[in-house]
């Protein structure tokens, strides 16, 4: 096998061309396994096995700086860069990330899994060379996708005027996780379909071919195609940013891609190379469906609980609201099959606006329309609403509007780790005055919240997890829950435990515990992080010696720290223990278990913190 005897990209260079072909299927081969294993991006990495290849055939990393957009697509990249050995440990504890990492390779530059990062990354890396006074090459790998967003098209303004040595390279395979939308999208497809150029094209090929000794001129025609594209298209979009445009180039194609590559090498101005790829080349099954096989999931081989997403429940929940209300209307950033939202797409498409990855201009977007007297649901992962912290504050609160946004996937997200968790909304977020901040306990609460929140009249974050094990709720007869209204599921007079979300059902676990240890115990599912229920909680924490706070999210900023200001504020002098994830980054692992285990928050650790801390106080 001759990825076996790769030591490091340098070695591709002793190579021959079919030998990479080789290689190359090696590597899809490799990929498929693994993924079908341990889970993880299949389409994304089937697509730039190529690209891949040539990028590390061409340039010398890590002396030269690549840098992966969002580097979910990065698996190739480490299968030749030394990383072939551990790669069965891909996205496993103590394992291979499925992203780029630092800590890995120093071929990795950046830790990144959130879109729209890598030219702006790329630029102040050019920048800094530049002020060295040295010569490194500095690549931006693009998806097309990442051109939706804002961060991206800011780069993209300062280039030329930024760095005269840039190499960007857009992958451009007409999806992100769902297919591309936008003009950007359309900008795109304009360049690469253009019927008069692409027959011109065609044609020139054809007649070359006929004449003897004609095939051999072929080659020269890449130095042509720019000036005969101009005929067409004089006015390229990104040569009006100031970068030299070649393509689109067939990006499954090694000698190609490696001639255009070298050219971009050569270069001494900002160079962009639009590199046309297929998602799950090589893969008949995945070419078809890359929506479906964009995340593939672990495949377990012992029986498990069944288990549920809140997605689907958010889809089924939606589509009964807009059958009965005609002011509904859904957003997503291009996530609408992750959220739930691709099943009201299809059956109310004038009603649902997939954005593209521009998380900040759908929460914006979704302020405009409230204000126009619809109600927007915008389901956005908990990790990307990161994005999005402004248009909370100045759009969304500060004119108090009434819309609901769903963040699927708080807490954590243990395959993809530190930068998908979801672990930060709360200290984000939560401060926005006229904001009402919930976390339902379990389905069936999360279809009551999800309902409610049409009536309330304010603007609604809900956080939640991907997924539930209890069985599917009934959504046909929600009951209404008043704003700020907590529920007492147990009274007692010793410990008050008061959770959020999934940790309700750990504190009712540890009940019969602490009645082992004769302690008697008061469970409280807070479900509004805010506004507190400062009614019940001024009611009942004094009554205990000891109040714990339970919640899935970082310590800092989270649940307990605002239970921490308001006991302060209201005179509650019960010690308050709050536990909750430390503030760290929180590493990749095979299953949630792993990581609450590790840090603490499992079940058997948060009684034994709590009993500790229980006998502190006597």
């Amino acid at each position: 096998m001759l990825l076996e005897s790769l030591q490091g990209p340098s070695d591709l260079r002793a190579f021959s061309l079919p030998q990479l072909h080789v290689m190359a299927e090696e590597i899809r081969t490799v990929i498929s396994q693994t993924v079908q294993q341990n889970g993880g991006h299949l389409a994304s990495n089937l697509g730039v096995v190529e690209l891949s290849i040539a990028l590390h055939y061409v340039f010398d990393s890590p002396r030269d700086k690549m840098i992966w957009d969002v580097s979910h697509q990065t698996y190739a990249h480490k299968l030749l860069t030394g990383r072939y050995a551990s790669f069965s440990t891909l996205r496993q504890t103590d394992g291979l990330s499925g992203f780029s990492n630092p800590d890995e390779s120093p071929h990795d530059l950046f830790t990144t899994g959130h879109a729209g990062t890598a030219l702006s990354s790329a630029l102040g890396l050019a920048k800094a060379r530049d002020l060295r006074k040295e010569n490194e090459h500095v690549i931006a790998i693009l998806g097309d996708a990442s051109l939706t967003n804002g961060l991206t098209l800011e780069a993209l303004s300062n280039v030329a005027s930024t760095t005269h040595r840039l190499i960007i390279i857009l992958n451009d395979n007409g999806f992100s996780i769902a297919p591309n939308v936008g003009a950007i999208a359309k900008i795109l497809s304009r360049l690469i379909q253009h019927p008069t150029y692409a027959r011109c094209k065609r044609l020139c090929k054809y007649f070359l071919n006929l004449i003897p000794g004609g095939s051999s001129c072929i080659p020269a025609l890449r130095s042509m195609k720019r000036r005969i594209k101009s005929l067409f298209l004089p006015s390229s979009f990104f040569e009006e940013f100031g970068l030299h445009y070649w393509g689109p180039v067939d990006g499954h194609h090694l000698s190609d891609l490696i001639h255009y590559l070298q050219g971009c090498q050569k270069a001494s101005s900002p160079m962009l190379l639009h590199v046309k790829t297929q998602k799950g080349h090589g893969n008949a099954a995945v070419v078809q469906h890359p929506e479906a096989f964009h995340g593939v999931a672990v495949k377990h081989n012992t029986p498990s609980t069944s288990v549920s997403n809140y997605s689907e429940l958010l889809g089924r929940c939606l589509e009964h609201m807009m059958e009965t209300d005609e002011r509904v209307v859904a957003i997503t950033a291009a996530m609408a099959h992750g959220t739930g939202l691709d099943r009201v797409q299809k059956k109310f498409p004038s009603r649902v606006w997939d954005v593209g990855i521009a998380e900040a201009h759908a929460v914006t977007f979704a302020a405009g329309m409230a204000k126009g007297g619809l109600f927007p649901v915008c389901a956005i992962y908990s990790t990307f609403m990161q994005r999005a912290v402004d248009s909370i504050f100045h759009d969304v609160s500060l004119q108090s509007l009434p819309m609901l946004i769903c963040m699927d996937r708080a807490g954590l997200s243990c395959q993809d780790g530190p930068t998908h968790h979801g672990l930060f909304d709360i200290a984000l977020l939560a401060s926005a005055p006229s904001v009402i901040y919930v976390q339902p306990k379990n389905p069936q609460e999360w279809v009551d919240l999800f309902f409610s929140a049409r009536q309330w009249q304010r603007p609604v974050l809900m956080r939640y997890p991907k997924s539930f094990s209890e069985p599917f709720p009934t959504i046909s007869n929600a009951a209404f829950i008043p704003i700020g209204t907590a529920e007492i599921l147990q009274e007692g007079h010793d410990i008050c435990l008061c959770a959020i979300g999934p940790l309700v059902a750990v504190a009712q676990r540890l009940a019969p515990l602490f009645q082992e240890q004769g302690i008697s115990i008061t469970i409280i599912n807070v479900r509004f992080i805010s506004p507190l229920d400062e009614t019940c909680l001024a009611a009942l924490i004094p009554q205990h010696h000891l109040c714990v706070t339970l919640e899935e999210h970082v310590l800092a900023g989270g649940f307990g720290s605002l239970m921490a200001t308001w006991m302060a504020h209201s005179g509650i002098r019960t010690p308050l223990y709050p536990i909750a994830w430390p503030q760290q980054w929180i590493p990749h692992t095979s299953c949630d278990a792993d990581l609450q285990k590790r840090f603490g928050l499992d079940a058997a650790s948060i009684f034994k913190k709590i009993l500790q801390r229980w006998h502190s106080l006597s």
